[in-house]
């Protein structure tokens, strides 16, 4: 698309992934209180799948699931490597990014008008679902009732996730203390800068005798976000340090308990489609509004069946490109803004840093100066 070029100026992006989450959860609820009934609801349904739960032999519930309590109570919160756990950041991280989206409904973001103008939508890993509600176009209840059935889905996709790493005689937990370290605390993903990728599948080759390394996430050109089990994983941190040292390899654990986008997460995708399936949960393309572009090979999902098969396929064991999930927004391009749903704002940065010489501007609308920007100046503009 060229800049002369009329059409849609917006796209729509949601995070896969935010750390400090609850705190837009804490926002939203206390900015919103309109979108509080829908917040209660998604956290009672989240109880309701929990109490179908055995976690008598996992203990991925150790500290509850008393979210409610923890959004109006933040003392009574537990720690942060409890919150982003597979079991508790699937259901929560999914719960933030469309009570961020309804939010704005409420505050009078009319959806019709805004599809009508957005070109198409992405999220980054485990977002690309809330994406796809979104393009649905639904009225505010009916988009609420699809939300709640969703929600259920993303309790068990937690669930399955960390059960798949159980499959490989682990149960990772994060170390809260070494979060904020120079290489963050030892976990199943990391990101490793400075190595083209055909340096880095030659280290995984050469390190394939001592543990099982996988690329899971290409976030630029010789950036990359690995998966493995974490000894693997802090085993491979020693052996780039001492074969690589002239690449000046940069590294940092992510915090997460699962290794996704890899073969690691077998067991989830085996499973979470059936979960899905018995929730009631389908999406049709011929429903979908604008198109929706896949983590992995950056196709249109509405030419994909069955989409949620292959949108857990995607996530559970292919690597991502997230260039491929964004080209709409590369150089040169007619959109004039990039509307991020957030979690957080890690992701927003990452298409900033993509789309730096194109013109576009990155709107975060989890924050109040975005939510200014969409309201005073995005949607005003916008074709009826």
């Amino acid at each position: 698309m060229k800049d002369s070029d009329a059409g849609p100026s917006l796209f729509i992006q949601f995070a896969g992934q935010g750390v400090k989450y609850m705190d837009d959860l804490r926002r939203i609820y206390t900015s919103t209180p309109g979108i509080r009934p829908f917040m209660m609801e998604a956290v009672a349904e989240i109880k309701r799948q929990a109490s179908a739960y055995d976690d008598s032999r996992t203990g991925f519930f150790e500290k509850g699931l008393d979210v409610d309590q923890w959004i109006m109570s933040p003392e009574k919160t537990p720690d942060i490597a409890y919150l982003l756990s597979s079991t508790l950041s699937h259901p929560l991280i999914y719960l933030t990014q469309i009570s961020s989206y309804l939010s704005l409904v409420l505050g009078g973001m009319d959806q019709e008008r805004l599809l009508a103008n957005t070109h198409s939508a992405t999220g980054f890993s485990t977002g690309i679902v809330a994406a796809i509600l979104v393009s649905l176009g639904l009225p505010y209840d009916d988009f609420v009732r699809e939300a709640l059935k969703v929600q259920a889905m993303f309790f068990w996709q937690g669930v399955r996730c960390q059960e798949s790493m159980l499959t490989f005689g682990v149960n990772p937990k994060l170390s809260p203390e070494l979060l904020d370290s120079a290489e963050g605390s030892p976990s199943c993903m990391a990101s490793v800068t400075n190595l083209p990728r055909s340096r880095l599948d030659e280290a995984i080759s050469l390190f394939s005798d001592r543990g099982a390394v996988y690329p899971a996430y290409e976030l630029f050109p010789g950036r990359w976000i690995i998966a493995g089990l974490p000894d693997d994983l802090k085993a491979f941190n020693g052996f780039l340090k001492d074969r690589y040292a002239a690449h000046n390899v940069a590294w940092r654990f992510i915090p997460s308990t699962i290794g996704a986008h890899s073969p690691f997460l077998a067991h989830a995708f085996e499973t979470s489609p059936k979960d899905a399936k018995a929730l009631g949960i389908t999406f049709s393309g011929q429903d979908m509004k604008i198109p929706v572009w896949s983590n992995d090979t950056g196709e249109d999902l509405r030419n994909l069946d069955p989409i949620i098969d292959e949108v857990m396929r995607a996530y559970f064991l292919h690597p991502a490109y997230f260039r491929r999930q964004i080209k709409p927004v590369l150089p040169p391009t007619g959109i004039r803004y990039v509307l991020d749903f957030g979690p957080g704002t890690g992701v927003a940065t990452l298409t900033e840093n993509h789309s730096a010489r194109s013109g576009v501007q990155v709107v975060r609308c989890t924050i109040p100066l975005g939510r200014k920007i969409l309201f005073d100046e995005v949607l005003p503009n916008l074709p009826l």
